[in-house]
């Protein structure tokens, strides 16, 4: 079976190669001729080993991990052969057997041993001896070879990745053989970094959470159909893991990633602190378990960086990967002078004093405070357009036993300048966001509607946080030529607030087209007041300029109970404002107001304590370096 399972590795490895086998230098030639040259009769590479006295340790470990079947296999090999000692060999061997005793899980769900070519014996050490194809070396010689466990390494005349041979170009029958003075470093990537490295094995476990075998059919050998499905003779799996999509590559050779790291003592630390972000409600499926994984991915979030994508080494500033994976992120996940002195308090130099460990495919640093500041990876100041047609909602009116829409909503787009002119007014609409949305009352059958209503819910808010929440509301000229005098007119409105309930109803009303169960009941919304400071109105009438861009404070210092963050699964906005006109028909009639809300964006920005939100100021003028996210 291990003979098998070495002639499935070698296919994989075959078809993995290839980009390899092509990037070798134009010396490939006389690799491959003195190949051809090699005598028919000479040993094979496993009798070179046996022959060999001071290989016998080595010889103990190939036969243990049945790499017996593979030195003496047909297949065209290069062997770097070390000399070992007996303990070292006892080492591996009780490595191998440790290994092949855990378990994996397997697509269907069904758990198995780990298989040889996951065993990190062979993985670690056989394969980061053995590489495709012969290599033979002469004088000057230079060149990149890939091991077969994906490793780079430089061979040299002299020597393969500074391991000096004690012999070199031995011949045998299905390769060449170089006989080393000791066993070639295993040099781990990022992921495999994680495993060996002691202080960081909680990210390694949280790592292994997510590994999956996944079956890989056209290397699996069919051995027919039964009841419409395929049964195999030997399935071949591959290993994946989502925190790859999600994060970044760190498994893959040909990838350069830098890894800020945390070690247990900081895992265990904001793990603790951020579980208490996600307090979901009470009906949820698995809400411990999200909440878990959440609150150990708010630790991890941030801490990867593509090498390949930062400019000036990095010194200036780095961005992560979730930065670029989102354009939607303004100013987030970006760390100023990461190589500086570290200083929590802007949160420069996150690399600062730390010593780089390199890694096969970028550079570990190993974090022992918690240099991540949440607010610019996954606790960000967020904010949502008016168009957005998942966080928004409009309320509807019973009209011969339908529901019909109270409001009709129109989407306009800013002027092409940086500045527009009203009047004697030139207003600034750089710090303004892709559009706005216009809402408008509107009558169906004689029933009149004179006030206009819309609802948003603030997606991906954290519990036992404080909110302040804003709103940005534009006049009609900062889009339209063709307006009428009428339309540039201020607006009075009411501010409503609802969260969702920890214990959803049982009992809900068919009535109100607008109740969630999981809501407490729209009747109930609690009318909100004009925040301490805020000049837009007084006591719960909130009013607008109508010829400015109004930053309006709607709440101030919200703690929220139930969260609404959705990293995982299916999980609903657990915030409501309902924004709705109140505007008396004299009013209207003599064109003092309008009943038309003109809205660019909802912002909401989290604070840890009630004091921090209380003394938070924000002006008109932070919008255009506002640090935020746009949900969809």
């Amino acid at each position: 079976m291990k003979t098998n399972q070495y002639i499935i590795s070698m296919a994989l490895a075959l078809a993995t190669g290839g980009v390899a086998l092509t990037a070798c230098s134009d010396k490939w030639d006389d690799h491959y001729q003195s190949m051809l040259d090699s005598p028919n009769n000479a040993p094979s590479l496993y009798e070179q080993v046996k022959a060999d006295p001071d290989l016998k340790d080595f010889l103990r470990v190939v036969d243990y991990v049945g790499y017996d079947a593979v030195l003496a296999s047909p297949q065209t090999l290069t062997l770097w052969a070390p000399v070992i000692s007996a303990s070292q060999a006892d080492s591996i061997m009780q490595l191998y057997d440790q290994q092949k005793r855990l378990l994996v899980t397997l697509p269907d769900g069904s758990q198995r041993n780990t298989k040889d070519k996951d065993n990190t014996a062979i993985t670690q050490f056989m394969q980061n001896h053995i590489a495709l194809f012969g290599h033979s070396v002469n004088t000057n010689y230079e060149d990149s070879i890939r091991m077969m466990n994906g490793k780079y390494m430089v061979l040299r005349s002299n020597d393969l990745n500074g391991v000096p041979f004690q012999k070199k170009n031995i011949v045998a029958s299905n390769g060449i053989m170089y006989k080393l003075g000791q066993k070639e470093p295993f040099f781990p990537n990022l992921r495999e970094a994680l495993s060996l490295e002691q202080s960081l094995g909680s990210s390694a476990a949280y790592y292994r959470q997510f590994d999956e075998y996944e079956l890989d059919e056209t290397s699996s050998v069919q051995m027919g159909v039964v009841d419409g499905e395929i049964v195999y003779a030997d399935s071949v799996t591959t290993l994946n893991n989502r925190l790859y999509h999600t994060l970044g590559y760190i498994q893959r050779e040909d990838s350069s990633y830098l890894f800020l790291a945390p070690t247990t003592e900081v895992w265990k630390r904001d793990s603790a602190k951020y579980h208490t972000y996600f307090n979901y409600i009470n009906s949820m499926e698995n809400r411990d378990s999200v909440a878990g994984l959440n609150a150990s991915m708010g630790v991890l979030r941030g801490r990867l960086f593509n090498l390949n994508l930062q400019h000036n080494d990095y010194q200036d500033s780095i961005i992560n990967t979730a930065y670029v994976r989102h354009s939607d992120y303004y100013g987030l996940n970006v760390f100023y002078n990461p190589k500086s002195s570290w200083n929590p308090e802007t949160g420069e130099g996150i690399l600062g004093g730390l010593q780089p460990q390199k890694c096969s495919n970028g550079v570990l640093y190993i974090d022992n405070e918690g240099r991540i500041d949440p607010k610019l990876t996954f606790l960000q100041n967020r904010y949502i357009l008016g168009s957005s047609n998942r966080s928004r909602t409009i309320p509807q009116l019973m009209v011969n036993s339908e529901r019909q829409p109270q409001v009709a909503i129109s989407t306009h787009y800013f002027k092409e300048s940086d500045f527009v002119e009203y009047g004697d007014t030139v207003v600034d609409i750089t710090m303004l966001k892709d559009n706005f949305i216009e809402v408008a009352p509107i009558s169906y059958q004689g029933v009149t509607n004179r006030n206009s209503s819309i609802y948003f819910t603030l997606p991906n808010t954290v519990s036992g946080m404080y909110y302040n929440v804003y709103v940005v509301m534009v006049p009609l000229f900062v889009a339209l030529d063709g307006y009428t005098e009428d339309r540039i007119r201020p607006t009075r409105f009411h501010v409503y607030y609802n969260e969702r309930l920890m214990t959803p109803r049982t009992n809900t009303s068919q009535t109100n087209p607008n109740e969630d169960a999981e809501f407490d009941s729209p009747d109930r919304d609690r009318a909100l007041t004009v925040p301490e400071g805020e000049t837009h109105g007084s006591g719960t009438n909130f009013e607008t300029t109508g010829d400015q861009i109004d930053l309006i404070c709607i709440d101030k210092a919200r703690k929220t109970t139930v969260s609404g963050y959705n990293a995982f699964g299916s999980v609903s906005a657990t915030q409501r404002y309902r924004l709705t006109t109140d505007i008396r028909a004299s009013q209207l009639n003599n064109n003092t107001h309008t009943n038309v809300m003109y809205i660019n964006r909802v912002i909401y920005i989290p604070f840890e304590t009630e004091e921090e939100a209380k003394n938070f100021d924000l002006q008109l003028s932070d919008l255009s370096n506002l640090k935020e996210y746009k949900e969809q």
